[in-house]
């Protein structure tokens, strides 16, 4: 077998879309279907201070990630960053499945959403803010920081290393951009990836509500 990591390109993006969605197929994205999603990683390749990545394996996608370095470029975080350039996709693909205008996920973002919409529309200014930093001042030494966002394995692949390669991996990259310290949320649900993240140094440093954990790392 030929294994390689790749730099994302935008024609690889059906490809990690397709990788998306198999390693989260109950998720509100994945529902969106694959052009949204694939629309919506094309946020990581805005900008210098973003990193997306596969593994290829004989051509096909086994794993992704993308992040970003928080350096201020950016006017708002990675998931209204993504909203927005998923949004059209997003609206055509509720209009073909309106049934998902009651998805838990949505449900639980009404307000998040509106927001995008406005911005969308021009009707809510964006000011850039500088260091994006998760809550509770996570970053008292203000280490230039880099947010994992987006991560994922297909399933049948798990258990094989390949989630660790990629924490490595992004890492790596974020790293030689000078983040210092690394971020990142995950559901409380999702054992394995903690238990991946926490083999690679990761610790859980905050609890948000019953639903997701702050996990963080700092690299000398």
């Amino acid at each position: 077998m030929d294994t390689t990591i790749k730099d994302a390109t935008n024609d690889d993006l059906k490809a990690i879309a397709a990788c998306h969605i198999a390693a989260f197929p109950n998720s509100f994205t994945s529902k969106l279907g694959i052009n949204f999603v694939s629309n919506m990683m094309r946020w990581y390749l805005s900008g210098k201070n973003k990193v997306i990545f596969w593994i290829n394996e004989d051509g096909k996608c086994i794993g992704y990630c993308g992040g970003y370095v928080m350096d201020g470029s950016d006017a708002y975080g990675a998931t209204s960053g993504m909203t927005q350039f998923g949004f059209n996709s997003a609206v055509i693909a509720l209009m073909l499945r309106p049934w998902l205008l009651f998805h838990p996920e949505l449900l639980s973002k009404y307000k998040f959403i509106w927001t995008n919409i406005l911005r969308k529309l021009k009707l809510k200014k964006s000011t850039k803010t500088g260091i994006i930093a998760p809550p509770h001042q996570l970053n008292p030494e203000k280490k230039l920081q880099a947010g994992l966002v987006v991560i994922g394995v297909m399933p049948s692949l798990h258990k094989k290393g390949i989630g660790s390669l990629l924490i490595k991996e992004f890492e790596n990259r974020t790293y030689a951009m000078g983040a210092r310290f690394f971020s990142l949320s995950v559901r409380q649900e999702n054992a394995r990836a903690i238990q991946s993240y926490e083999r690679n140094g990761w610790k859980i440093t905050v609890e948000e509500g019953k639903v997701s954990y702050i996990m963080t790392k700092t690299i000398d």
